[in-house]
């Protein structure tokens, strides 16, 4: 089961799929709803490594799945979380298909 979205700090803003966890190689990856004021968005924070330098992340099937389920929360709590959420959500995915053609 996936962790709900817990807020971070006093303001109410989310880490989603509860918070941080670790990936492969020992990087540890943090979805973070961010603050900014323009539109719905998201902060992807990759931690360092003790096994590999850099921040290319190696994820296993479980990890991808957590993942996925961070931003799966983001993206379907736009609606919710913002003033115009479901336009904005409908028109990111019509952006979307757009650019890939379909």
């Amino acid at each position: 089961m996936i962790p709900e979205p817990k807020p971070f700090n006093d303001r109410g803003f989310y880490d989603y799929a509860g918070g941080e966890f670790a990936t492969a190689y020992g990087h540890t990856i943090t979805v973070r709803e961010s603050s900014a004021a323009m539109g719905p968005h998201v902060w992807l924070f990759i931690g360092d490594s003790s096994v590999v330098e850099g921040h290319d992340v190696h994820l296993n099937l479980a990890q991808a799945v957590r993942l996925r389920a961070a931003l799966d929360q983001f993206i379907e709590g736009v609606p919710e979380r913002w003033p115009g959420g479901a336009e904005m959500l409908a028109e990111a995915k019509a952006h979307v298909q757009e650019e890939s053609g379909g």
